[in-house]
């Protein structure tokens, strides 16, 4: 049996799988509520104003490392040898998750060129784990969508 990698990052599902990533984001950042929404919106509306593909750009670039994170957390199910699905052991561990793909951004948010995003990012940081975290099942359920098999 592949791995997720394998199977998530295959040229036929790669693209949909960006575009669906994008599609939890942007969802995401239309349920942020109070002032803190207020700012995540303001900040995301004026880097996709900039560079209308920018957000899909930086998702594909950053994809393979998020699902390197993510084979992680394979190879411990597999490990533990839980009957349970990959996409509960995700769900349950998530916010390990959610650090783990966190971690990427930070990191590439520490050198990318973007000067702007990367500045929007470090005054949004904070709550960023929050989102990814709540993102999480969504994330397990594209998981499933895609590498199931």
């Amino acid at each position: 049996m592949s791995s997720i990698k394998d199977r998530l990052l295959s040229p036929e599902v790669r693209p949909h799988l960006v575009e669906d990533c994008c599609g939890l984001i942007d969802q995401s950042v239309k349920s942020t509520k109070g002032l803190k929404g207020i700012a995540v919106k303001g900040a995301y509306s004026t880097v996709k104003a900039i560079k209308p593909r920018f957000v899909e750009g930086v998702v594909d670039a950053l994809l393979d490392e998020w699902i390197d994170k993510l084979v992680l957390f394979e190879n411990e199910h597999a490990a533990k040898k839980l009957s349970t699905p990959l996409t509960s052991y995700i769900i349950a561990e998530k916010a390990r998750v959610a650090e783990a793909l966190v971690a990427v951004t930070d990191a590439r948010a520490e050198t990318t060129k973007h000067k702007t995003a990367a500045g929007f990012y470090r005054r949004l940081r904070p709550s960023a784990l929050e989102h990814v975290e709540q993102t999480i099942p969504d994330l397990a359920a594209l998981v499933t969508k895609y590498a199931a098999g």
